[in-house]
């Protein structure tokens, strides 16, 4: 039985295997023939836009929240809880004419707090966010839906059996745990009793493990770690010697599913390279703008590292404003900044950074006149 398992498991491995090489040689083949070049320039989109092209739609809301803060509309009360101040003008006049900021400006209240994760998913979701979505279609930065739903939809059915497969590891960890704190003969030493509160702590440290390292590959690391633990123990370590080679290649399988880029996000070519020179902009004249602008490019994730957060191409901004955000998005909590997936999201909801991966070298963009690109004129 353990024989037919193993092998069976193995199939499979090798079948979402080939099928995360399939999609990502098929995903690069799409882009190859996409736009390689933007339209428009940095300067032809606004923050909110930015932060779509960079992170998603949730990284709109982010970029909204920090502009309620840096007007004074809105303060962290602590706990991931945001609300408005006290002696807060009545009449927004500071805001930007986004519908994004008026959306969530209209829903703070002083007398009660609303959690910040909540205000992102209400912009994430609003209507002005599919506008935004289909300017940056038209404009070639992110490719259609259609064009990615065969290589989606293969790539997320291996996804979903990887998955499957590391949840029932998880549950034979906890089996393996079980067998092993059952005493041989009628001597009750202490291996059974540390296997016992092995087991009783086990859901708390797939639950931690799973925090600590992402998901999914942290649970299965954990339950990898009690299975090797119980091999020297168990009367048959055939059996825990099995499970602890296919948590092995589970994990390898993994690690070959974000070497071939994760959910494969839907920017062009031509995105990626409107988005690197963005990130090699210098910083602007207008400090409250740059630092929304570098909360569109880095996300709150990003920014709770404070100084130690860096653009790709280019330093953050040295201003107060940018310190002042970044100590907003710390005071949030860490539950806003999670990796979101859904359409326009950033295909990270895996574990992963959260951010999209590029495909090789972006092309370099050229500085172009400011205007709205080529919609201008429309």
């Amino acid at each position: 039985m353990v024989a037919g398992i193993v092998w069976t498991t193995t199939l499979g491995y090798l079948a979402v295997a080939a099928c995360y090489i399939v999609t990502r040689l098929a995903y690069a083949r799409i882009r190859r023939r996409g736009p390689q070049r933007p339209p428009v320039g940095t300067e032809d989109l606004d923050c909110f836009e930015l932060a779509m092209l960079a992170g998603g739609r949730q990284r709109m809301g982010e970029v909204a929240l920090a502009e309620l803060y840096l007007s004074g509309r809105a303060v962290a009360r602590g706990h991931g809880l945001v609300a408005r101040p006290q002696h807060a003008e009545q009449r927004p006049e500071g805001l930007s004419s986004a519908p994004f900021t008026r959306l969530l400006d209209a829903r703070l209240e002083s007398s009660r707090s609303l959690a910040a994760d909540q205000l992102v998913r209400l912009a994430a979701r609003a209507d002005p966010a599919t506008a935004v979505l289909w300017r940056l279609r038209r404009l070639g930065l992110f490719l259609s839906p259609d064009r990615l739903a065969r290589v989606a939809l293969l790539r997320t059915a291996a996804w979903g059996l990887h998955m499957l497969v590391g949840a029932l590891g998880v549950f034979a960890g906890g089996g393996a745990v079980l067998w092993a704190m059952i005493p041989e003969g009628e001597r009750i030493d202490a291996v059974p009793l540390v296997f016992a509160g092995v087991l009783i702590t086990y859901p708390s440290l797939v639950y931690v493990s799973g925090r600590l390292l992402g998901g999914m590959p942290g649970a299965v690391a954990v339950s990898a770690a009690v299975a090797a633990a119980s091999i020297p123990v168990v009367p048959e370590p055939r059996g825990p010697a099995a499970l602890l080679a296919l948590l092995a290649g589970w994990l390898l399988l993994h690690f070959l599913y974000r070497l071939t880029g994760n959910k494969l996000g839907p920017r062009t070519a031509a995105g990626d390279a409107l988005l690197a020179e963005a990130h090699a902009l210098p910083e602007g004249d207008d400090s409250t703008q740059a630092a929304l602008r570098s909360t569109a490019l880095l996300g709150f994730r990003a920014l709770r590292r404070g100084r130690r957060a860096r653009l790709r191409d280019g330093p953050t901004p040295e201003c107060a404003e940018f310190a002042a955000v970044c100590s907003f998005a710390s005071a949030c909590g860490s539950g806003v900044g999670r990796p979101n997936h859904g359409l326009g999201g950033n295909f990270g909801g895996d574990g992963g950074p959260g951010d999209w991966g590029g495909e090789g070298a972006a092309p370099p963009a050229a500085r172009r006149r400011t205007g709205r690109g080529p919609e201008a004129a429309a």
